[in-house]
C-alpha cells in the first residue's frame, strides 16, 4: 500500500492518475493472464483429454469461457475471505506438495499409473488436506486429526478474540503420501479389472486402461501377445492408401481423356 499512499497524497493530481492507473494495469495484467492460463488449461488437459476426447474447437472456447467466469469468482471470493497475500502463497505450495508431488513421482518413477489412479489421488490429497482446515482463509476443519488443540487468537488492533482449531498431526505430509498410495492403487485395480475382464470395456470412459478399437490401430505387441483373444470385429478397419504414382494416374484428366495416346486400338496402328 506505501507506493498508492504516496502517489495519491504526496504527487500532484495528475501524476496519481496515471501512477494509480499503471498500477491497476499491472495487477489486471497478472490477474487475467493467470485466470485466462487457468481455463486454457482446465479447457484443453480435463474437459478434453479425460471427458470429451472428440470437443470441437468451438465447444474448448465454449468451456474456457465458462471457466473463466468460474475460476474468476473462485478467485474474488479467495481474495474476500483471506486476510493476507502470504496466506493464499501459503496455501498454494500446500496444495503443490500434496497433489501435484505425488503425481510427480508417479508419472517418473511408477509404471503403470493411469488416469482413474490420478483423479483419485487427486481426490484424496485435496479432501485430506482441506478437511485439516485453514486459518488463513477462515476455513474450519472437518476432520480432527489426533493432537488437535483449540487456540485462542487476538487481534492486534481490534482486540477481538477468535478461537481457531491447530493442528499438531503432520496431516499435510500424511496427505500426500495418501495421494501417492491412491494413485498408485487405483490405477493398478483399474489395469486389473479391466484386463482381466472384470468389468467390461464400455465402462472405461476415460479411455486409460483399453484403447478404443474403433478409432485406433491395434498394437503389434498386442497383437502377439493376445493372439488367442483376437476378434474380427474388434481390430479397427484399415484405410486402403494409394502411392503418389499411381493416385495420380487416375486424378490426371488429361492421360484418361486423350484417347489416340491411350487406348490399344491407337497402339496397333502405329505399330
Amino acid at each position: 500500500m506505501i507506493l498508492p499512499i504516496v502517489l495519491q497524497h504526496l504527487c500532484p493530481p495528475y501524476i496519481s492518475f496515471f501512477g494509480l492507473g499503471a498500477v491497476s494495469a499491472a495487477v489486471m495484467s497478472s490477474a487475467d493472464s493467470s485466470i485466462l492460463s487457468a481455463s486454457s488449461m482446465f479447457a484443453r488437459n480435463i474437459y478434453k483429454l479425460a471427458f470429451r476426447q472428440s470437443a470441437s474447437d468451438s465447444e474448448i472456447v465454449w468451456v474456457m469461457r465458462i471457466t473463466i467466469f468460474v475460476f474468476g469468482a473462485l478467485a474474488t471470493a479467495m481474495a474476500l475471505l483471506t486476510g493476507s497475500v502470504y496466506g493464499l502463497w501459503y496455501l498454494s505450495s500446500d496444495l503443490v506438495y500434496v497433489i501435484i508431488f505425488p503425481q510427480l513421482l508417479s508419472v517418473l518413477f511408477v509404471k503403470g499409473t493411469n488416469t482413474y489412479g490420478s483423479m483419485a489421488a487427486y481426490i484424496f490429497g485435496l479432501l485430506l488436506r482441506i478437511g485439516g482446515g485453514e486459518p488463513y482463509l477462515k476455513l474450519p476443519p472437518f476432520i480432527y486429526y489426533p493432537g488437535w488443540v483449540t487456540v485462542e487468537k487476538v487481534h492486534h488492533l481490534t482486540g477481538d478474540v477468535e478461537f481457531f482449531v491447530q493442528q499438531r498431526f503432520p496431516f499435510k505430509s500424511v496427505s500426500m503420501v495418501a495421494s501417492f498410495l491412491a494413485n498408485v492403487v487405483f490405477s493398478y485395480l483399474t489395469k486389473y479389472l479391466f484386463e482381466s475382464g472384470m468389468l467390461s470395456h464400455k465402462y472405461d470412459f476415460l479411455d486409460a486402461v483399453v484403447s478404443k478399437h474403433s478409432k485406433e490401430i491395434m498394437d503389434k505387441a498386442t497383437l502377439v501377445s493376445n493372439h488367442d483373444n483376437i476378434i474380427l470385429s474388434e481390430m479397427a478397419p484399415v484405410r486402403q492408401t494409394l502411392g503418389v504414382a499411381l493416385a495420380g494416374t487416375f486424378t490426371n484428366t488429361e492421360v484418361l481423356s486423350d484417347d489416340d495416346v491411350s487406348s490399344p486400338e491407337s497402339f496397333h496402328s502405329e505399330n
